[in-house]
């Protein structure tokens, strides 16, 4: 799902939201139908891309339409929640 090295958003991407972190850091997703930054998901119709606002030349994560319903879900689900001490829970 990751592939370093895609420098700015696509022409046409749109954005899907947002979700601040801290002052310093932000998540942002934007939806694009170019697969050019991610040949390995080059059949796909459309992918979600994922990337630090803060650092936007950084590395980016891209998701296909199930693998991102799939991550939503986990969300929801409380699959990626922290403990008290800011831990995710063991497997």
């Amino acid at each position: 799902m990751h592939t370093p090295g895609d420098d700015e958003a696509p022409a046409g991407g749109n954005p899907v939201g947002e979700t601040a972190a801290d002052d310093e850091s932000r998540v942002e997703v934007y939806v694009t139908t170019d697969t050019s930054a991610a040949p390995h998901k080059a059949g796909e119709p459309k992918l979600y891309v994922m990337y630090d606002a803060a650092k936007p030349d950084g590395d980016k994560l891209y998701f296909t339409e199930a693998e991102w319903d799939a991550f939503v879900l986990g969300v929801k689900d409380g699959e990626f929640d922290l403990d008290e001490q800011g831990n995710l829970p063991p497997i």
